[in-house]
């Protein structure tokens, strides 16, 4: 029998603490995402799962701090494979995610249409991954993220099929990038009830387990309440580092991106306020009602100064308050009336 050689000898404890020691993980997004690791984000239907993608896409090529609470380490090229959507819809969303001369986002590449049409053709799993990997070295991407993964099933594999699933993890693996996102759906529920989600529970992504054991990280967005714009954000998965506590995210319609702060503060940032205006504002951009507004005023009563204009009540930041929440050191102000 041939001695073992240097590249196939085990390791020995020393060799891991070294290893963990000279190589630990390097983050990409603090607390979400590190280096050459796979994070999964998973969902109820109409949860915004696509606005955070491309949020999170967008702050990872321009180096912003992700939900301004996640520090980005540096810009990155990112290429968006969106499968759900079509062009002409994603330009929409995009114009009021960035307006319609928005800032420069060079890193920032969407696969087009016609290579998607491609793409869904192809029915072996090898060869699709084999396109989209032609993709990624020609447009220089080093995260790549995918809304969403069925379309990889459309042949004889199936996402149900631990194999199968496995494979599509290896095989994008194999690439060597420095990040991986792939959104999944949840189960469905009968009747479209919710109501009984657990936000720490992991089974409910949809297919084999492998879905849930193969990613460094686990992401959810669940969201209960349809009348309104609120999930619940939660990392179900973190194989690095301490997982976040579960946080309240916000749809702004205004922006059409996520937000950490309660609608009430996000209005208010631009300025001081009237009662009528701050619910108008709620209901535009937030979906929240009169009276929920007003309950949501009465909760934040002590990060607010109220003053009165005429017969008018009118709100506005108390910065000087914030500093216990956490969102607080992230709410922006205008220079006059910090």
């Amino acid at each position: 029998m041939m001695p073992p050689t240097t590249s196939n000898r085990a390791s020995s404890v020393a060799d891991l603490i070294r290893v963990a020691r000279e190589s630990p993980p390097k983050p990409g997004v603090a607390g979400l995402l590190n280096e050459n690791e796979i994070l999964l984000l998973h969902g109820s239907e109409e949860s915004f799962k696509t606005v955070f993608v491309v949020q999170l896409a967008a702050c990872i090529a321009t180096g912003e701090p992700f939900l301004r609470l996640f520090p980005v380490d540096h810009p990155r090229h990112v290429g968006i494979m969106e499968t759900e959507m079509h062009a002409a819809q994603m330009g929409l969303r995009l114009a009021k995610m960035f307006g319609e001369t928005p800032p420069i986002m060079d890193k920032l590449r969407f696969m087009n249409d016609s290579m998607l049409r491609q793409f869904r053709s192809e029915k072996n799993l090898d060869r699709k991954i084999g396109m989209v990997h032609g993709w990624v070295l020609s447009e220089h991407v080093s995260v790549l993220m995918i809304d969403t993964a069925n379309d990889f099933f459309r042949g004889e594999e199936n996402p149900s099929d631990e194999r199968h699933v496995g494979l599509l993890f290896d095989r994008l693996r194999s690439m060597c990038l420095a990040g991986y996102v792939l959104v999944r759906h949840d189960r469905k529920r009968r009747g479209g009830d919710d109501s009984a989600i657990s936000f720490n529970d992991n089974e409910e992504i949809r297919g084999s387990a492998e879905w849930k054991e193969d990613p460094e990280a686990i992401v959810s967005l669940q969201r209960v309440d349809r009348r309104t714009h609120k999930v619940v954000f939660n990392v179900g998965k973190l194989r690095y580092g301490r997982k976040p506590e579960s946080m309240v995210l916000w749809l702004d319609a205004g922006t059409f991106q996520l937000t950490p702060l309660p609608p009430a503060i996000a209005v208010l940032e631009a300025g001081p306020l009237a009662r009528r205006e701050l619910v108008r504002y709620c209901d535009t951009r937030f979906g929240l009602s009169e009276r929920a507004t007003d309950d949501m005023v009465k909760k934040l009563k002590p990060f607010l100064r109220e003053t009165q204009r005429g017969h008018e009540k009118v709100f506005e930041i108390d910065r000087n308050r914030l500093v216990d929440e956490p969102w607080g050191k992230s709410v922006r102000l205008p220079p006059e009336i910090r």
